[in-house]
């Protein structure tokens, strides 16, 4: 699944200090400190029911140390969405 997020760099490889202040925008207030989050190992059933019953419309996806290394979003869990990467993964359904 980490082979379809897009790459970016690593945070720690981001110079800061090269921004325009002005153009940092404090998030925080905005931000759930404690999101729902799923690991990159979570049955896609275990996804969907989090989505369904608590009303999600994206979802990080966290490693072993917490380390966001995607989301998954309502999109991503279309019929359409998975029939096609079943295929693009050469598994028939």
């Amino acid at each position: 699944m980490t082979e379809d997020y897009p790459r970016y760099p690593d945070i720690h490889d981001l110079d800061l200090a090269l921004l325009n202040p002005r153009m940092i925008v404090d998030v925080t207030p905005y931000m759930n400190p404690c999101p729902y989050t799923v690991s990159p190992n979570t049955h896609i059933s275990q996804v969907f029911n989090l989505f369904r019953t608590m009303g999600l419309r994206h979802l990080p996806v966290v490693n072993a140390v917490g380390e966001i290394v995607g989301i998954i979003t309502r999109h991503n869990l279309t019929h359409e969405f998975l029939v096609a990467k079943l295929r693009q993964h050469c598994i028939t359904i």
